[in-house]
């Protein structure tokens, strides 16, 4: 056997050391940054799929076109309202997330959309063949609710804010907000 010295490295991570002198954020590699990608993905989907639902852009159906989908899927009171809540809501809330501004209460909307398109194809099967799955809304819903307790992270405009340092608490309030719009949603107008 041998002897190296002191200096003989086993692993990669020899002579890395757990400094408890680090500060928090530095400690987190690419977390800013992955949250970054995830919110820019979310916020632009849903943000293009509310272009749709309120002028048509991109091939959509517009408000009314909308509304007769709503109809479609079982919404059968008030769906030109919805249609407009529904294309704002996607809207706004997609524009806020992209930019990382109130991002649990803006994802809390955006997950209140994605449960309610759950809900109405919930008949049609998980996989989307026939355009009635809903295993697509559900990843939509998931990277919401994702980003409700995470925030948006260090690469974002609420960087100083009282609920990224400590974001439980928005972040039950903001669901418990989903669920509740979600269900008047449902209630109302089916």
């Amino acid at each position: 056997m041998t002897t190296q010295g002191d200096d003989y490295q086993t692993s990669v991570l020899s002579g890395v050391e757990d400094s408890a002198g680090n500060d928090y954020e530095s400690r987190q590699g690419g977390l800013g940054f992955g949250l970054l990608v995830l919110r820019l993905g979310l916020g632009v989907i849903m943000g293009a799929h509310g272009l749709q639902h309120l002028f048509g852009a991109f091939g959509g159906p517009g408000v009314g076109g909308f509304a007769h989908v709503l109809e479609m899927f079982g919404y059968h009171k008030q769906t030109t309202l919805l249609s407009w809540i529904t294309g704002i809501t996607e809207v706004a809330g997609g524009a806020l997330v992209i930019v990382g501004l109130f991002t649990p209460l803006a994802a809390a909307g955006l997950l209140g959309v994605a449960a309610n398109i759950v809900y109405a194809k919930f008949h049609g099967g998980f996989f989307q063949g026939t355009g009635q799955g809903w295993e697509y809304e559900l990843l939509l819903g998931l990277c919401a609710l994702t980003l409700i307790f995470t925030g948006a992270g260090t690469i974002s405009l609420e960087r100083n804010t009282p609920w990224r340092k400590r974001p439980l608490p928005l972040g039950l309030i903001s669901l418990l907000l989903a669920a509740a719009a979600s269900v008047v949603v449902i209630v109302l107008t089916r």
